[in-house]
């Protein structure tokens, strides 16, 4: 897989477009595995995309005791597998994202799988497909390192600083993340 998700939560406009091409997505039950969260509900009407982050070292993956959640070669991290899945909920505990939710009726786990049957084929998620102000893009590796370069010198610019130690160092360079 030579392309990469490329989220820039400022573009977000809360039309959820994303969340609503997901349930259309075969496979998926009619239920959204993205959402469209407020950065502050109560001070501001910025949204974001939240999908998952695809983690180099999952901890959903670790925590489950079943090994439900397997991880491709190319790295994208699945939803748990009907047939192992005991529905003890460790993955939904375990992500730092708050991302695999559990479905009570079905007692099994569906998170975003980068709709990896389409991914694995070149052809872009549905939610990035739809997404009218590009705040999620599936783009090649370079052009997602180009707009980083320049989100950088923007921020310098800008005067902003990069953070450490936050929950976006798990997220792997093929997940284009900006997270201020």
């Amino acid at each position: 897989m030579n392309k990469i998700m490329y989220l820039e939560f400022e573009r977000c406009i809360g039309c959820r477009s994303c969340q609503a091409a997901c349930r259309e997505c075969g496979g998926h039950d009619a239920k959204e595995r993205n959402y469209v969260e407020y950065v502050d509900f109560m001070e501001s009407r910025q949204t974001y995309p939240m999908l998952c982050m695809q983690c180099k070292d999952p901890a959903c993956a670790r925590v489950c005791p079943a090994n439900a959640i397997q991880i491709t070669p190319e790295g994208v991290v699945l939803s748990a597998m009907e047939e192992k899945c005991i529905g003890c909920r460790n993955c939904t505990f375990g992500c730092p994202f708050g991302i695999p939710k559990f479905d009570f009726e079905e007692n099994k786990m569906y998170k975003c799988d980068m709709c990896y049957d389409r991914t694995q084929h070149g052809i872009s998620p549905m939610c990035a497909s739809v997404c009218p102000s590009d705040a999620i893009r599936f783009i090649d590796f370079d052009e997602m390192q180009a707009l980083r370069r320049r989100r950088t010198q923007m921020n310098l610019i800008e005067g902003k600083k990069p953070t450490e130690q936050d929950k976006w160092q798990y997220v792997p360079e093929f997940f284009g993340v900006y997270s201020d």
